[in-house]
């Protein structure tokens, strides 16, 4: 007999869970399928029905995630570059966070495996891109898109790095601060000199 669909995903689902897991504590080299199928209970040919291979398993893993640009468009509230500068870093730290074992994975994997080293870069440029389009929105901002691109970057690069490579610590808010202040000084506009405001002629 058949089982359910709902079962089946749910199946899949404990497999990469499991092997989310274990990937991001043991490596992918030293975790075997055998193990994951063990420890997530079920059946060893279950892997292979819903993944024909291991690296497919691990690319499940990778992609099977909301996209940058899903959690990063909530930053886009907010009139002042600052403050969605501060949204921005706040959120991507957050949803990082929930990710760990799957950026860990990334991290570690993309140094010797082309396929997720492409898919690291691809969450990168997605990110990096949402980040610019958000500060762009903001009231404030230069008239520069290349400065704003290349804030887009820092931003997205430092916090992957204090919440992934690093990981957070004590020290990781007042680096944070540091950079939004900096960046938030470099791409906001000066305010106009107080005897031309609100002057339309």
């Amino acid at each position: 007999m058949t089982a359910p669909a709902h079962a089946r995903h749910t199946k899949r689902q404990l497999i990469v869970e499991t092997a989310e897991r274990l990937f991001a504590e043991h490596g992918y080299d030293a975790t075997s399928t055998a193990r994951i199928a063990h420890e997530a209970g079920v059946p060893s040919g279950l892997v292979f029905y819903h993944f024909a291979t291991k690296l497919e398993l691990l690319l499940a893993i990778v992609q099977d995630r909301p996209a940058p640009s899903e959690v990063l468009r909530s930053a886009a509230r907010g009139r002042t570059v600052r403050r969605r500068l501060r949204r921005i870093v706040d959120t991507m730290a957050e949803q990082l966070e929930q990710d760990r074992a799957t950026r860990i994975i990334v991290f570690r994997e993309a140094q010797g495996r082309p396929e997720i080293a492409l898919r690291a870069a691809e969450l990168f440029e997605e990110a990096a891109v949402t980040v610019a389009e958000v500060l762009a929105g903001a009231d404030d901002i230069v008239d520069d898109l290349a400065r704003v691109r290349t804030a887009a970057e820092l931003v997205v690069s430092r916090v992957f790095l204090d919440t992934v490579a690093l990981g957070q610590d004590d020290a990781t808010g007042t680096r944070h601060a540091a950079v939004i202040d900096l960046l938030a000084d470099s791409l906001t506009k000066p305010a106009a000199p107080r005897g031309l405001r609100g002057n339309t002629s």
